[in-house]
């Protein structure tokens, strides 16, 4: 029988470094929008977060690693979910509810939309940003292949992963993040809509709005 003791020390310890990462997730955030990208230090976040360089250089690697980790994470949560649907639900629906689950809480983390405001004031962190999460496409890829049956090497499944991750690149890039998350998720489901529709091209203008600097996460 599991000693409860231990497991409630265990479950202490994970809460903690939790709260540690996300500390300094929001500090590097934060900074780097009050004083530019260029004039923060791995030491300045650490004052801020109250934490040890040692500290930091558990969770990360380098500052930009804490600002773009809500990338890394995003990827193992959407692959997680997309496991979890149901085998009889078709691939690119499963994509639909998976991306649509994810979002409403990567969106209410703390310090995600002053992230969002920062791609903006500092586009040239986008390409530090698409280097960050380029791996999401690969590891949704694999994620489809193992539902279908498909080899990730596939077409299909690259495909779809690809169009996981377009879709929510371009619904970010379209959404005011001073907005309610729910118009994002209609942006969102739009996205699939035109999919499942083949694409059509819009009428009037129709559907077509300024994109906002930035790209997804």
């Amino acid at each position: 029988m599991a000693d409860p003791t231990s497991e409630t020390a265990q479950g202490l310890r994970e809460r903690k470094k939790l709260e540690t990462r996300s500390a300094l997730r929001a500090a590097a955030v934060r900074m780097y929008l009050e004083r530019g990208p260029s004039a923060v230090t791995v030491q300045d976040i650490c004052e801020a977060a109250g934490v040890s360089a040692r500290t930091f250089f558990n969770y990360f690697e380098t500052k930009d690693d804490a600002v773009f980790d809500w990338d890394r994470r995003l990827t193992g949560q959407l692959v997680d979910l997309l496991t979890a649907r149901p085998a009889s639900e078709p691939p690119l629906q499963a994509l639909h509810r998976t991306l649509r689950t994810a979002i409403p809480a990567l969106v209410a983390d703390a310090g995600w939309r002053e992230r969002r405001r920062l791609l903006g004031a500092y586009p040239e962190l986008v390409p530090k940003l698409l280097h960050s999460n380029s791996h999401m496409a690969e590891a949704l890829a694999e994620a489809v292949a193992e539902r279908t049956g498909l080899s990730p090497d596939a077409l299909y499944p690259r495909l779809l992963g690809g169009v996981g991750l377009t879709v929510l690149r371009s619904s970010i890039r379209a959404w005011d993040p001073e907005s309610p998350t729910e118009e994002l998720l209609d942006m969102l489901d739009s996205c699939f809509a035109s999919l499942a529709a083949g694409l059509p091209q819009p009428i009037g203008g129709e559907g077509v709005r300024p994109a906002a600097p930035g790209t997804a996460g």
